[in-house]
């Protein structure tokens, strides 16, 4: 069986509306933050995202251009500094392509 994610979503956007529930500022935010709360209290992933943020201000780009150990050091709040290290690099080549365009990156991989 297979899932049509975005269908998935759609209804129940329309059923539910927006939830507001992720206490982020933006989309980017909003990916660093699931990727840093894995395994981790909250307040110890907020640690993260406040150093990146500081050091970034979210930027795409500026993420991209941090090497690992830049990026380890920034992540090391949250725990599993490594694992997260390479899950963001690994978003990070993901979105890459589309240059962080979500229409262009749907489009990509066959949404819409």
């Amino acid at each position: 069986m297979t899932v049509d994610v975005m269908k998935l979503y759609e209804t129940m956007l329309a059923h539910m509306g927006p939830q507001g529930w992720w206490p982020a500022d933006s989309k980017v935010e909003i990916i660093l933050g699931a990727i840093l709360v894995q395994n981790t209290a909250w307040r110890n992933a907020a640690k993260a995202l406040d150093g990146l943020r500081q050091k970034t201000d979210f930027s795409p780009d500026a993420i991209g251009r941090l090497n690992r150990e830049e990026l380890e050091a920034l992540v090391r709040p949250s725990g599993f500094y490594q694992n997260k290290t390479r899950a963001i690099q690994g978003v990070w080549d993901f979105f890459a392509p589309a240059s962080w365009d979500y229409a262009a990156l749907a489009r990509q991989h066959g949404s819409n």
